[in-house]
């Protein structure tokens, strides 16, 4: 019986060791950025939406967008006329509110949420706010072809890891 048992708990590690996953030595350095990007173009891609008021695309969106996990930010969707907006309230930035770079989720927030003028990002009294006029300018281009050109998004993505 003890036997079988060890015997079992052997063939177990075994088993167990021979999944663990080992990163291939000729792997290209940089591979994992790509993915990363590329899965990040592909959430932000099939988040896109019209509406600041589709409330569940709005919520992916500023999750792949960058504005932080779930749970340490709340939404307030201006929908009632023009200037739509999207208000995010950041509980903890995990850094000076001062010191974090937020035109890039802003940036890509407006880029694909179509009829979205402006994000306001706020934490412990503070508030940045981005306009689709200034993230267009910004970007020499038109903010909103980042939700009409996946290219286009994709390149801005991978822009953001260099």
């Amino acid at each position: 019986m003890v036997r079988t048992v060890l015997c079992s708990l052997a063939v177990s590690v075994l088993g167990l060791a021979g999944c663990t996953a080992s990163e291939p030595a000729d792997q290209p350095r940089g591979a994992s950025a790509t993915v990363a990007v590329a899965d990040r173009t592909q959430a932000l891609w099939a988040g896109r939406t019209a509406y600041v008021g589709d409330s569940s695309k709005v919520v992916a969106l500023v999750d792949a967008a960058g504005f932080g996990p779930r749970g340490t930010y709340s939404l307030a969707l201006w929908t009632t006329r023009p200037p739509y907006a999207v208000t995010i309230t950041l509980s903890d930035t995990g850094k000076p509110f001062g010191t974090t770079d937020l035109r890039a989720p802003a940036t890509l927030l407006l880029g694909t949420v179509t009829n979205l003028d402006t994000v306001n990002v706020t934490s412990a009294g503070q508030t940045y706010t981005l306009t689709a006029r200034q993230a267009t300018a910004a970007l020499g281009r038109d903010v909103k072809t980042l939700g009409t050109d996946r290219a286009g998004l994709e390149g801005y993505v991978a822009s953001l890891d260099d």
